[in-house]
């Protein structure tokens, strides 16, 4: 069996030290950091993010996962070193107000992570209020915010509507399992994405990195 094979094997058996590893194998053998995570970790990822969203993944399986996954980003931090990666951006997200998930909002700040950005995680139950203190404090390219439940996807367009009015220049991008492209387009939002994998295309599409 290839190593990446076993690494795979222990994302999905949720074996941090395993995969840490397999991680670390594969960079010795000259493997970059990034062909790991867009070539294996990200379709991985994204792939039990969707099976999460049809039932056929379940919650306790999405955590261990996704700390699985941290066993190569710690791996992936200590080969780079004092080593200064250029940003393809800073990100500030959270989970809108009212709503306390943040499985999926997690995935999608290590994808996001693992490509280059930086990220700038406000948590849970964010104010709209908190995402425009964040834009002011931090030279800020994309504000990303997530909803998991129907009644509260709509405070979204309440926190795009004031980032709007206090921060110029600003992208929104939005997510979560009730989002469609038709309702981000309508509260004011720039992009949406389904997924880490796609949020991490449509960041780069927004900020033309």
């Amino acid at each position: 069996m290839e190593i990446i094979e076993k690494l795979e094997q222990s994302v999905l058996k949720g074996n941090p030290k395993e995969v840490a590893l397999y991680t670390k194998a594969e960079l010795e053998k000259g493997i970059f950091w990034s062909d790991i995570f867009e070539n294996t970790l990200i379709p991985l990822m994204d792939r039990i993010g969707k099976g999460f969203s049809k039932g056929t993944y379940f919650l306790p399986e999405l955590i261990v996962t996704g700390n699985a996954v941290s066993g190569a980003l710690e791996v992936i931090k200590e080969s780079l070193g004092e080593i200064e990666i250029e940003s393809k951006g800073t990100i500030v997200m959270g989970t809108i107000f009212g709503d306390l998930h943040d499985i999926g909002k997690n995935i999608v700040i290590m994808t996001l992570e693992a490509t280059g950005f930086k990220v700038l995680d406000l948590g849970i139950d964010v104010q709209p209020e908190e995402f425009v203190k964040s834009c002011r404090d931090n030279k800020v390219d994309l504000v990303g915010i997530s909803a998991l439940l129907t009644t509260t996807m709509l405070n979204m367009e309440t926190a795009i509507k004031l980032i709007r009015e206090e921060v110029t220049g600003i992208k929104i991008m939005i997510g979560g399992n009730p989002i469609t492209p038709g309702f981000a387009k309508n509260i004011g939002a720039d992009g949406y994405a389904p997924d880490g994998y796609q949020a991490v295309l449509k960041a780069k599409e927004l900020l033309n990195t």
